[in-house]
């Protein structure tokens, strides 16, 4: 970070010069909740989870990905303002709600949050209406006042005009923008990228039906081209295998350590009140969420090494030492089939001395690269709709061949995750099963 006269430049890898200038109102805002301590926290909290384990240079955090999902939202907002009266009034609510969308992630991001079924999106509006330094710094700000209000509304998507909240969220929206092209450059792959820019200049307010289009053959190639860098991002660095076998590894253990604290006080080597209500879902106060980060959690590993519990011990030594488990793909997807293959491989894993039910699993992976909208759904997507050169208006995938399948196509796979030690008997069960499981 570089700071000139009025001026503060990020040294970004993917937007290179992210500059904010503090004599701009919403700017200043900006700078100053960068400079929260909640918002400096994300420091702490590993952008891509456990996937350090799988990509070497995967080490980016949640900071810097929300830096920019800001600096894009301050380019697709002055774009929008030059061509809709109304984008210009938004700015501020734009480039806020786009900087702290995520600054109530938890400890290794979305892995924690499906191993412990809580939501980060709920943890970001507690935390921005709470007593925090971030709500008083947006209530400061006098050139909007109510704005942690709007923020939080905009986050639940109940904010009007609509498609403010689609900026931060949607099919097409800077969340993604920004973590696609950095996910591929911190992972050092190649699969993410796509024309930022001229998907931003193909983006249209239609105030009418209060929704973003996309304008003209280019501008739908480009989405195209996103649309088919998020499915491989997805398929191969995500839903990666080995990122797989880590993520259940971490679910293995967090499952260990709530068996060992719930033999009574004392039990555990160590656990803090925070960490320990975390683990146990009790309430925690927005306080007490604040304190925990990967380094937290990983403190807390460390000390189950020396844990009389010998499971404990042993999973906090293979997730600390990269000792991941394994994961090989099921070809099938009948179910009965699925549970015969686990119920085998846990009696082979069970034979050479390990608990099962922490030393095996089954995960499957399944997402819509792209969805369009469906109103009866518990959540309904927001469409992408595209204006063509002709003045057609369509939903994107009526228009596209390619985007047709992506939305169609079955995208579900089933993993078989195990311990290193039983790839050999996993291997003979492969061969009785006719290749029910592919170890390769």
């Amino acid at each position: 970070m570089q700071r000139v006269s009025n001026k503060r430049t990020y040294l970004d890898p993917i937007h290179q010069d992210i500059v904010l200038d503090r004599s701009i109102p919403a700017e200043r805002l900006v700078v100053d909740l960068i400079d929260a301590v909640e918002f400096q926290r994300m420091r702490r909290i590993h952008q891509l989870g456990v996937s350090y384990f799988t990509f070497q240079g995967a080490e980016g955090s949640r900071f810097t990905h929300s830096v920019g999902v800001m600096h894009v939202a301050s380019q697709l907002s002055n774009i929008l303002s030059s061509r809709c009266e109304s984008a210009e009034k938004e700015r501020a609510l734009m480039l806020t709600s786009a900087l702290l969308h995520d600054v109530g992630h938890g400890p290794f991001s979305h892995v924690t949050e499906k191993i412990l079924n809580y939501d980060h999106e709920d943890w970001s509006c507690k935390i921005i209406s709470g007593d925090t330094q971030i709500r008083s710094i947006l209530d400061s700000y006098e050139e909007e006042p109510g704005l942690a209000d709007k923020i939080v509304q905009v986050l639940k998507k109940t904010y009007k005009p609509a498609y403010v909240s689609h900026v931060v969220s949607s099919q097409l929206d800077c969340d993604r923008f920004d973590y696609l092209l950095r996910d591929s450059y911190m992972t050092g792959t190649a699969y993410g990228l796509f024309a930022l820019q001229r998907i931003l200049r193909s983006i249209e307010v239609d105030e009418e039906n209060d929704r973003m289009l996309v304008v003209g053959e280019k501008g739908q190639i480009a989405v195209e081209d996103y649309l088919f860098a998020r499915y491989s991002m997805y398929a191969q660095v995500y839903y990666h295998r080995k990122n797989l076998a880590a993520r259940a590894l971490l679910g293995k253990l967090i499952k260990r350590a709530l068996h060992v604290i719930d033999k009574g006080a004392g039990s555990i080597a160590f656990i803090d009140e925070a960490t320990g209500k975390w683990l146990t879902g009790e309430k925690l106060t927005v306080e007490e969420y604040l304190s925990l980060d990967d380094i937290q959690l990983g403190y807390h590993i460390k000390r189950w090494l020396k844990d009389k519990d010998q499971i404990l011990a042993d999973l906090s030594h293979r997730f600390l030492n990269r000792r991941i488990f394994k994961a090989s793909r099921i070809n099938t997807q009948v179910q009965s089939e699925i549970d015969d293959i686990e119920k085998q491989v846990r009696q082979a894993v069970s034979s050479l001395g390990f608990d099962p039910d922490y030393y095996v699993a089954v995960e499957s992976t399944g997402f819509v690269p792209y969805d369009y909208y469906r109103p009866d759904s518990d959540h309904p997507q927001t469409n992408i709709v595209v204006r063509t050169d002709n003045g057609e208006v369509k939903e994107l995938s009526q228009l596209s061949l390619a985007v047709e399948a992506l939305v169609k196509g079955n995208h579900t796979s089933y993993w078989l995750i195990y311990p290193q030690e039983a790839t050999e008997a996993v291997e003979k069960i492969r061969t009785k099963l006719n290749l029910a499981v592919n170890t390769k």
